[in-house]
């Protein structure tokens, strides 16, 4: 599951203008929804890798039960 270096722009760029955003309105909750979902994504992504492809991590990993 290798991301495009696109996606992962995309993502910063996200995370980036709800920083923003925030900054402006002085929400800190603006975007939180977005902004979860996103980090969410990148963890299973590394996950998925490191599982893939665990090395001298193997013997330590164990599998994350989501709800």
């Amino acid at each position: 599951m290798n991301r495009s270096k696109e996606e992962l722009d995309l993502a910063e760029a996200v995370l980036e203008l709800i920083e923003r955003r925030r900054a402006t309105t002085g929400d800190p909750e603006l975007g939180s929804a977005i902004e979860r979902a996103i980090l969410e994504q990148e963890i299973r992504g590394l996950e998925h890798e490191i599982f893939e492809n665990p090395g001298a991590l193997e013997t330590m990993l164990v599998p994350i039960r989501r709800r």
